[in-house]
């Protein structure tokens, strides 16, 4: 091998919650560390340097031309001072995996911090040699904001495949629904973008029409736009209505809670590529979800029902339909297709065929 992947890990190496974006970089890491051993270079960015730098190697590292830097990260020049000007000058290659422009196009129920960030990210993303985005949505809204910004030139963008196992390492065979309960899965931070509020108001409306089931809450708080629904849902619990409200778990635990759920409910307003879904159709729980293009684009694996984004009556008819009908539910168990679905070695291989032909995996 002639060069070596530099692994951009500066905010993952000290971030305190498990975000999405961190669960994509930890799980390629590991597969791209499988494929290349001691050619995967951990780095992260030293404001005192202006470039990156390796923990492990110390003061022996430095970049080389025939080095590629690779960062799943979100950054701007105020966070990682210098990263604008490394990027223009750097002499070795560089890619971005590019999740969502989300806190660009929906502002209301995004951080802040985020929002102030996003514009400028997107746009340093242009100086990449390339980009690679989570989803065949997320690739052309990057693209087109290109085009909006009037660029002459901006790298490529190829739209790659996230895998399904980052819980699970194989398929979980369905299992047939049982009659005496229901149990429906929310996994996720708990804020508007995801849309509990959506579910709360549906499910509210089943359990006045004595329809029984349980609803299972998976996720912390977002301080910012998800303390409210929490209230809600603890009111709700105290008021009798059967909601479990687990907040944030860890993977183990979540491992023995998934295969005891009969299906997987993702409300969400907005994603870039939904991986959630990958991850419950991988465990063998089917999902209906709203009707995002993102999530669209995972349907083909089957497994997935649909409800139109935003309409609570929707989502409430199409819960109905499957609570009062458990054999529809088996359907979309067995329409899951365990044998296509993406894994993340996959996604390595993806991205490693795309920076060669310096960085080549060995046979």
């Amino acid at each position: 091998m002639s060069g070596r992947l530099l692994f951009d890990v500066t905010k993952a190496s000290k971030q305190s919650h498990y975000s999405g974006v961190l669960r994509v970089s930890n799980c390629l890491k590991m597969e791209l560390l499988k494929a290349l051993g001691d050619d995967l270079v951990e780095v992260v960015w030293s404001e005192r340097k202006q470039s990156f730098r390796s923990p492990v190697l110390g003061r022996a590292f430095s970049i080389e031309p025939e080095d590629v830097l690779l960062t799943a990260e979100l950054f701007n020049n105020f966070e990682r001072p210098g990263i604008e000007a490394f990027l223009k000058s750097s002499t070795c290659r560089a890619y971005a995996i590019f999740h969502d422009a989300i806190p660009l196009r929906h502002p209301e129920f995004t951080w802040p911090h985020s929002v102030q960030r996003h514009p400028s990210y997107m746009k340093m993303l242009s100086l990449f040699d390339g980009v690679f985005g989570v989803s065949q949505h997320s690739s052309i809204v990057l693209e087109e904001y290109w085009e909006w910004l009037g660029y002459e030139y901006s790298p490529s963008v190829k739209s790659i495949q996230l895998g399904a196992d980052g819980l699970f390492s194989e398929p979980m065979i369905p299992r047939a629904t049982r009659g005496e309960s229901f149990d429906v899965l929310m996994l996720g931070i708990i804020e508007k973008r995801k849309g509990q509020d959506l579910a709360l108001d549906a499910c509210s409306r089943l359990w006045d029409d004595g329809l029984e089931f349980n609803l299972h809450i998976v996720g912390r708080a977002n301080p910012y736009f998800g303390k409210d629904i929490e209230r809600r849902i603890k009111r709700m619990v105290k008021s009798g209505r059967t909601i479990k409200l687990h907040g944030h778990i860890e993977d183990e635990e979540l491992k023995r809670l998934i295969p005891s759920m009969d299906l997987m409910l993702f409300t969400s307003r907005s994603e870039g590529c939904g991986l959630p879904v990958l991850e419950s159709l991988w465990s063998g729980l089917p999902v209906l979800s709203s009707k995002l293009q993102p999530v669209r684009e995972t349907s083909r694996f089957g497994g997935v029902s649909f409800f139109k984004p935003e309409d609570s009556e929707d989502l409430a008819s199409q819960l109905r339909r499957l609570i009062e009908n458990r054999h529809l539910v088996d359907d979309l168990k067995n329409g899951i297709q365990s044998s296509i679905l993406p894994t993340w070695q996959m996604t390595a291989k993806e991205v490693l065929d795309t920076i060669k032909p310096r960085v080549e995996v060995e046979a």
